[in-house]
């Protein structure tokens, strides 16, 4: 009798003091990115081309993004603290081009769309400041 009850004991360790495993999903954060937090749309009816330029006014350190002859651009990403933003389009051809530029998910600008000086096109160029936190 006394070994049922010592196999007994054994199995009910064995099986009733079983841990699950965690499994790791989307929802876990450990598993998630942070959200970016600048978000650039520019729409347009004609094909243009744009740089973005993140830039640090102490070290003068940059990063750039660039593309040419796009018809369209959403682009996010998550700008340093206290870095200089400027995005600039310009298409070579007259047409509409509406940019929208949101941080932290708040629209800044307003950005204003001109003429490509005495060249026939649309561009603009727009200078954020990312606020220091």
């Amino acid at each position: 009798m006394k070994k049922q009850h010592l196999y007994f004991l054994i199995l009910l360790l064995a099986f009733g003091c079983k841990k699950e495993n965690a499994q790791i999903t989307d929802q876990n954060p450990a598993n998630t990115a942070p959200a970016p937090t600048m978000h650039i749309i520019i729409t347009s009816s004609q094909i243009f081309s744009y740089n973005i330029t993140e830039s640090d006014p102490i070290s003068n350190q940059f990063t750039t993004k660039d593309d040419y002859d796009v018809a369209s651009l959403d682009y996010s990403f998550t700008p340093e603290p206290g870095n200089v933003v400027t995005i600039e389009a310009a298409s070579d051809k007259t047409g509409t081009m509406a940019p929208v530029v949101t941080y932290k998910g708040k629209t800044v600008g307003p950005i204003t769309t001109h003429g490509n000086g005495s060249d026939p096109g649309t561009g603009f160029e727009f200078t954020y400041t990312v606020p220091a936190n």
